[in-house]
């Protein structure tokens, strides 16, 4: 995001929702594979992904400019989450490491922060508005 009208909490908040969403995305994967055999849970590590895309993250890539028309390169935005196989202590006959209680806990909690976050950037909008509408009179 370009310095000025558009603060770091703004960014972070984009970021957060779109991690959320990619969350949400395998977590309903997971729950619409809960009787596929052989399936294995997978999750991100929101903390780590949000850090990463912020770019505090220790293992990040670093993008370079390889041609002047290419576009500046912006730590972990645009990029996707790495994907993690969940592992659980509690596995079906058939292999499957889905548990659909914690599942259905994890996607209600994901599905709160995400409406949370979602009123947060909507309010930081909001205020950027009333400024813009205030300043113009």
């Amino acid at each position: 995001m370009p310095d000025g009208i558009f603060d770091s909490t703004i960014s972070l908040l984009g970021n957060t929702l779109d991690l959320r969403a990619a969350r949400h995305k395998l977590l309903s994967s997971n729950i619409a594979n809960q009787e596929t055999p052989g399936y294995r849970a997978v999750d991100i590590k929101f903390e780590e992904e949000l850090q990463k895309r912020a770019g505090k993250g220790g293992d990040t890539e670093v993008l370079t400019r390889t041609s002047p028309l290419h576009l500046s390169p912006v730590s972990g935005i645009g990029s996707e989450p790495r994907v993690l196989d969940r592992a659980t202590e509690i596995e079906g006959y058939d292999r499957n490491s889905v548990g659909i209680e914690g599942e259905m806990a994890k996607l209600s909690e994901n599905s709160l922060m995400y409406t949370i976050s979602s009123k947060m950037i909507r309010s930081k909008f909001n205020l950027l508005m009333t400024a813009i509408k205030e300043g113009g009179r």
